[in-house]
C-alpha cells in the first residue's frame, strides 16, 4: 500500500505518517520548510520517500512524476492567516487559496485515476472545524477550509461508482506548534472554552485517517469527521 501526505511533516502530518507506517503503508512524504536532514534521519530505514513540495505556488507534476501505484492521498498542508479582513492582501489571500484550495484540487485532479484503479482508493484533508463554523479574524482561512469540504462533497458524489472514496477530517484546537506558540493566559482561557479541558491530539486525527483508510469504511465518503471533544461554535 501507497500513500502520498502532503504536509507530512508537522505536527498532524508526522502522526499520519508514523501510523501510517505502522500499518505497513510505503509513504511519500512531502515537506517544505523542515529540516531535510533532520527528516531523513528520523525515517532512516523505513520505506518513506521525502519531496520538497511548496504548496502555496504552482506545482510542477514532472516532480511527482515517479508516483505510481498510488492508494491514498491524504492532503494535511495549512496555515492559519490571522488578521481583519480590510488588512489582508492580495499576496496573502492568493497564497492561502493555492495551498488550502488550488493544489488540493490539482493534485486530486492529477492522481485521482490512479486511486480509481486501487481497490480501495482513499482521498482524505485534514480541513478545520472553522471550515463549517467560521472564525472571526480567521475569515481567509475559514474561507479556503470551508472549500475544502465542499470539493470533498462534491468529489465524492462525482466518484461514488469507482472504488474511490473522499471525505475530509475538521479538528479543533489540536496540541502541538500553534497551541506551544501561545502564552499561558491564552492557553488557559482556550482551555475554558473546550467541553473536554484538552486540546486534541495529533494522533486522534491520525487516527481518524487510520479509519477512513479501512476497507471497512468504504461507505463512508463525502463525510467530515469532526474530532473537536464537543466544541461546537
Amino acid at each position: 500500500m501507497k500513500a502520498l501526505v502532503v504536509g507530512g511533516s508537522g505536527t498532524i502530518g508526522t502522526a499520519i505518517v508514523q501510523d501510517l507506517l505502522s500499518q505497513g503503508y510505503e509513504v511519500i512524504l512531502t515537506y517544505y520548510s523542515a529540516s531535510y536532514a533532520h527528516l531523513q534521519e528520523q525515517y532512516e530505514g523505513q520505506p518513506v520517500q521525502l519531496v520538497q513540495l511548496d504548496v502555496s505556488q504552482m506545482i510542477d507534476f514532472e516532480q511527482l512524476a515517479f508516483i505510481h501505484n498510488l492508494d491514498a492521498l491524504v492532503y494535511v498542508s495549512g496555515r492559519s492567516l490571522f488578521g481583519m479582513l480590510q488588512d489582508m492582501s492580495d499576496e496573502q489571500i492568493d497564497e492561502t487559496y493555492r495551498m488550502h484550495v488550488f493544489n488540493f484540487i490539482k493534485l486530486c485532479q492529477h492522481f485521482v485515476s490512479q486511486l480509481m484503479t486501487q481497490p480501495h482508493g482513499r482521498i482524505i484533508v485534514v480541513s478545520s472545524i472553522w471550515g463549517e463554523a467560521g472564525a472571526s479574524f480567521e475569515t481567509i482561512y475559514s474561507a479556503m477550509k470551508a472549500a475544502q469540504i465542499g470539493f470533498v462533497k462534491a468529489l465524492s458524489q462525482e466518484l461514488a461508482l469507482t472504488s474511490v472514496t473522499v471525505n475530509a477530517i475538521a479538528p479543533g484546537v489540536v496540541s502541538g506548534d500553534m497551541t506551544n506558540q501561545l502564552d499561558d493566559e491564552t492557553r488557559t482561557a482556550l482551555l475554558e472554552e473546550l467541553p473536554q479541558n484538552r486540546f486534541v491530539t495529533a494522533e486522534e486525527v491520525a487516527h481518524a485517517v487510520n479509519y477512513l483508510l479501512s476497507p471497512r469504511a468504504q461507505s463512508v465518503t463525502g463525510t467530515v469527521q469532526r474530532i473537536n471533544g464537543g466544541w461546537y461554535t
